[in-house]
Parts: structure tokens; sequence; C-alpha cells
């Protein structure tokens, strides 16, 4: 799951409907009894949705990974999914959720460019569309205002529904990233929240460096904090001390695997070995 170096992004592809409970476990099943589910005449009536929440489905299911650009169910999804939390009842599996759309450039345009590249800690809608629309801009992609309006509007909604929503309960209670509490809503603002210690299963940590950094065997602090190819600092909303708290805790764990050494005041996560990515996931929910 590396990234690309030419990354293409996209918009608009989850038809203004952000991430519901039940949908990714939903689609997941569906396609598990029919590989075609989604090119069915069938669809609507075996997920029990709209057409246009049909195609919702399948591109949640996409940006999360859980299945590849054919609908083919990849290893991740079917480790998530179909063996360890096929409900999503886990707080750790939102956590992955979370990770996976950000990391996901190609897909998952708007939240990977919203925990990636927006640096402004609090902001309005328009504060944010406006940003976007210049980083594109920068990156020479052009996207209907209208499509990037809509995107910013969906994936707030997804991390926080707010009072001025008007299906507030209903996008409250439908959208499970917001457990996650990474933005939240006030007096006209939104704003992103630092996660707190312990929030973060130690094996999340682990997944996200073995899937994403695996080429790696000396990893400098500040590139796990602010670094194009994983940036736990931006994704997670984690202070320095913080990620230096949770990369202890996985040398604890895991010390075979990690070492993690000052050299002149820089720390150095070394990666004694490599471990496949989802052994973490292994590892956490037979554990929990």
């Amino acid at each position: 799951m590396i990234k690309s170096s030419t990354p293409k992004y996209t918009f608009g592809r989850h038809s203004s409907f952000q991430l519901r409970y039940g949908w990714l476990t939903k689609g997941f099943l569906a396609l598990k009894e029919d590989e075609n589910i989604f090119t069915s005449d069938n669809a609507t009536a075996t997920l029990g949705v709209g057409k246009n929440m049909v195609g919702s489905i399948a591109y949640w299911l996409k940006a999360a990974r859980i299945v590849d650009e054919k609908n083919k169910i990849t290893s991740f999804g079917e480790s998530l999914l179909g063996k360890y939390d096929t409900y999503l009842e886990d707080d750790a599996s939102l956590w992955l959720l979370h990770l996976t759309f950000a990391q996901n450039e190609t897909i998952a345009s708007s939240i990977y460019w919203l925990f990636n590249h927006f640096h402004k800690s609090s902001f309005t809608s328009d504060e944010a569309f406006n940003a976007l629309k210049d980083f594109l801009s920068n990156n020479k992609t052009k996207i209907s205002s209208n499509t990037l309006k809509m995107d910013i509007s969906v994936i707030l909604r997804m991390y926080a529904p707010h009072k001025s929503n008007k299906n507030q309960i209903e996008d409250m209670l439908e959208s499970p990233l917001s457990l996650l509490n990474l933005i939240t809503y006030h007096n006209g603002k939104y704003h992103f929240s630092q996660s707190k210690n312990e929030q973060i299963p130690t094996e999340i940590i682990g997944f996200a460096i073995s899937e994403y950094m695996a080429d790696n065997e000396i990893i400098v602090l500040k590139d796990l904090m602010y670094g194009d190819q994983l940036s736990l600092g931006k994704i997670f909303k984690i202070s320095e001390d913080n990620l230096v708290f949770y990369l202890e805790k996985l040398v604890s764990k895991y010390p075979q695997t990690y070492q993690l050494r000052e050299d002149a005041g820089i720390f150095q996560l070394h990666i004694l070995k490599q471990i496949d990515s989802l052994k973490f996931l292994e590892k956490y929910y037979e554990q929990s």
C-alpha cells in the first residue's frame, strides 16, 4: 500500500454521502456472496439502499482499501472485516480506517489533503475549501468548485457533525469516525483536536509503520511526525512527546523488531526486522 509517486487526486465519488455505520460491513458481506454485486441489477434490493447509496458504499470500500479498484476484496479487507471485526465494534478499527483514508491520496483525496496538507488548527468550511482549491491549483489539478465544496462538506460532516446541520442527530449516529474526536465544532469553527496518550493501540502504530514505511531500516522521529511518506503526527494529531510515548510502547512490546535510539538529541526508530503489517492486526485482535 505504498503511496504512488505521481498521485492522481479524485473527488466527489461518494455521491455526497459520508461513510455511515454498517456500510462497509454490508458491502463486504454482499461481495462475499456475489463478487459482482455492485454491477448487479439486484444491488439496491440486496443492500437495502438507493442507487446512489450503492455507488457510495462501493466508493467507501475502495477508499478504506477493503476492496481494490476492481471491487476485489483485499487481504487487509479480509483480515479486518472477514476475520477480526466484521461489525467494526472496536475503536481500534476506527483508527485503522482513519489511517487508511488519510493515506489514500488517490481515492480519498479530500481526507488525505485535510490531514496531511491543511495546517490551520481552527477553520471554517470556506477556509478549508479555499485552501484545498489553492493546493490543487499548485499541483496543476482542476476540479470544479461545486465538487470541492461538496467534498469538504461531506468530510467535515463525517468527522464532526454539529448542531447547525439539518441532519445533526442522524449524522452523529451514522458517522463512526466522529467518535475519534479528531475534529470538533464550536463557535462557528472546526478545530483539530490532539489525540491523547493511550487512545491509539500500539499495534495500530506498528501496522502503520510496517505498512507504509516497509523499505526503511532507520526512521527519524521528525519524519514520522511531519514526513511525506507517513506522518503519524498529522494523521493522528499527536504531539512529538506523544509519538515518543507510542514508540516506546511499541519497542517495549516488540523488542526484537524495534529499537528507539537518541543520538545528539535526535530520536531514531531502528527496524531490526520486517513484519507483515497484518501480523499487527492479528496480535491486537486476538488479545483484545
